[in-house]
């Protein structure tokens, strides 16, 4: 039904109408947000990304193939808009280190959750923040990361175990 509705706003979309894609944004905020805090791990920049994602996709709206899908490529839009970000922060970094004295490079602090989630690969962080924080069930986590259910629910199991372990491995450094 969603889908359905989406194609609806979609379509109603490219013919003009802004009230039909804010009620597109309306119902993926939330998610989209997630997957920008989930790969920035950052309030600000993720609600930035996440404004940015929206104007992206409605400049790009006419490209996408099946409108019932806007969930699915909207999230890939988040993506792929962070990982971005992340490439030129990293290249921004590496310039900066290369240029820095290396006493004088100061760490950040993170909580211990956080620094832990970062540890984590993109394909257990990811499901990790859909499931917890968008709410999504098994079922859902599933179509979004285009696995099975059982796939959902494996790597979301091993997601859990991985961030217990790195927590423990945290909490020993201290």
């Amino acid at each position: 039904m969603l889908e359905h509705e989406d194609s609806q706003l979609v379509t109603a979309s490219r013919a003009g109408d802004r009230e039909a894609y804010a009620s597109l944004v309306r119902r993926h905020a939330k998610r989209v947000y997630a997957i920008c805090l989930c790969m920035l791990g950052n309030v600000a920049d993720s609600e930035d990304m996440a404004q940015e994602t929206f104007v992206s996709a409605i400049t790009h709206l006419h490209a996408l193939r099946d409108e019932g899908r806007f969930g699915g490529w909207i999230a890939g839009i988040a993506r792929n808009l962070c990982r971005d970000l992340l490439r030129s922060r990293a290249r921004r970094r590496d310039l900066m280190k290369a240029q820095a004295d290396p006493d004088d490079v100061a760490e950040v602090d993170f909580s211990d959750l956080h620094a832990a989630l970062e540890e984590l690969p993109e394909t257990y962080r990811l499901p990790l923040v859909l499931f917890y924080f968008d709410g999504k069930d098994t079922q859902k986590l599933a179509k979004e990361l285009n696995l099975s259910q059982a796939g959902a629910c494996t790597r979301l199991s091993r997601a859990r175990k991985e961030l217990r372990r790195q927590l423990s491995k945290q909490a020993g450094r201290q």
